[in-house]
């Protein structure tokens, strides 16, 4: 195991739930759901977003005010993943025509936000070139592969800011508590993100952002050596882990988190969705704590 590299996805599993990320490595999960096909055609949608509108608003050195301009990369953007999507989810075709209007109205207040931002950061001296590195991708779909530290991946964006790259990746996430539950597991992910870019670049990363698809908005995270740190300890933990076998699910309050969990299933062999006593603690527990 020593020798496989790991993903900064693979070390998140991990801070969720050993278990979890080791029956990813034994049993990759590969079935394509709903809420899994939506969530594939939204990372595709933004990421071309970011693509072609810094194209456009870089050639052209100014942002254009008309709504055409919007209207023909939105068609553009909506072409390029529908084609995707239908290689690789026919099945699921109908259920992304459905989300196009709402996902058209989503991009069009992500273009005014945008353009928000880019006029802000212009008033307080900000060249154009700089400007729109920070409001828009440096990189997109940057590959890592790091030697050093045995792990490779791709991180959904990067900005180059004067206080160094923050790193971003995009969920579409559309449940809070959902989202809650992960943040460890997310954060997690974009620490890797963060070491491996710093690798690479040599450029300090103390800043990372989680970008939510469905309501546009950026929930930002500040990292410090010390986070850094113990995301190293666990890529060489998770490898021990893997090493000795199924650790055991998790117990006490941790075992809400199996409710959340898309490998509930697998991880229990269950067929019928049902809480055991130590995860229906945890419920009592959470419940408790949302009434005080």
């Amino acid at each position: 195991m020593n020798s496989d590299h790991l993903t900064p996805t693979a070390l998140a599993n991990f801070s969720y739930c050993p278990r979890l990320f080791y029956l990813n490595k034994q049993t990759p999960y590969g079935t394509a759901t709903e809420l899994t096909v939506i969530g594939n055609f939204e990372h595709d949608v933004f990421e071309k977003y970011y693509d072609f509108t810094k194209v456009e608003w870089s050639n052209k050195g100014e942002i254009p005010n008309m709504q055409s301009s919007l209207d023909e990369r939105i068609s553009r953007i909506f072409e390029f993943a529908i084609n995707v999507s239908r290689e690789r989810y026919p099945q699921f075709f109908d259920i992304i025509q459905k989300n196009l209007a709402a996902l058209r109205y989503r991009l069009e207040r992500f273009e005014l936000q945008k353009k928000k931002n880019m006029a802000g950061l212009r008033h307080k001296g900000f060249s154009f070139e700089d400007a729109i590195n920070m409001v828009l991708p440096w990189k997109i779909e940057e590959k890592f592969k790091s030697e050093k530290y045995n792990l490779v991946g791709y991180v959904d964006a990067i900005y180059l800011t004067s206080d160094g790259l923050v790193v971003e990746d995009i969920k579409s996430h559309n449940d809070r508590l959902d989202s809650f539950i992960h943040r460890v597991e997310h954060q997690t992910q974009l620490i890797a993100y963060a070491i491996l870019a710093e690798e690479k670049f040599g450029i300090p990363v103390k800043k990372a952002q989680i970008f939510y698809s469905q309501d546009i908005h950026y929930e930002p995270i500040k990292i410090s050596n010390k986070m850094k740190n113990k995301v190293i300890n666990e890529n060489l933990d998770a490898r021990d882990v893997w090493a000795k076998g199924m650790p055991p699910k998790l117990e006490g309050l941790d075992a809400l988190k199996c409710q959340f969990c898309y490998r509930y299933e697998k991880c229990f062999r269950k067929k019928n969705f049902k809480l055991d006593e130590q995860e229906l603690l945890a419920v009592g527990v959470l419940n408790w704590l949302l009434m005080i």
